[in-house]
């Protein structure tokens, strides 16, 4: 009997994880006939910018990259969660706030169109949050290749639940 349920256990467990890659290994992608041509951000000043994320992230000159556009309702904030690289995030219109841990403190920085800011990945928890405008967000993702996804969800640091 005992035989029985390990065997269950492990059957279920192979199929979670072969729908969770064929679900991973496909991310739906903008047709590229719909967005104009042209610059979607330009000049902003991203703080925050660390070159040892992008080195990490990049194995033998190559990485994973994906490009997001978030459009977020006003006041909107995204679940916590994690990347397993980098994050380049660029603010197109309105605000939007980055909150994270910090030593034993819960830190929101708020970033207006025209800055942006760089998340380390690799494990740092955080979120995002709109204005009360809303925002529109580019963030460009440079990750490790053959990375399954690129936003891992993570109960909140202790300082900000």
């Amino acid at each position: 009997m005992r035989l029985k349920w390990i065997l269950l256990g492990v059957a279920t467990l192979v199929l979670v994880v072969s729908a969770s890659v064929a679900v991973a290994s496909h991310v739906p992608q903008v047709d590229p006939a719909t967005v104009p041509p042209g610059f979607l951000v330009t000049h902003n000043n991203v703080s925050s910018f660390e070159v040892a994320p992008l080195a990490r992230a990049i194995k033998n000159h190559r990485a994973d990259v994906f490009v997001w556009h978030l459009r977020a309702t006003p006041n909107q904030a995204l679940g916590w969660h994690t990347h397993p690289g980098p994050a380049i995030v660029t603010i197109a219109q309105g605000t939007f706030a980055y909150q994270h841990q910090v030593g034993h403190e819960c830190v929101t920085t708020w970033y207006t169109a025209g800055t942006g800011f760089m998340d380390p990945g690799f494990g740092h928890v955080h979120r995002g949050i709109a204005g009360p405008q809303g925002a529109e967000v580019y963030t460009t993702f440079v990750l490790p290749t053959g990375t399954e996804n690129q936003t891992i969800p993570k109960p909140a640091p202790d300082a900000c639940s």
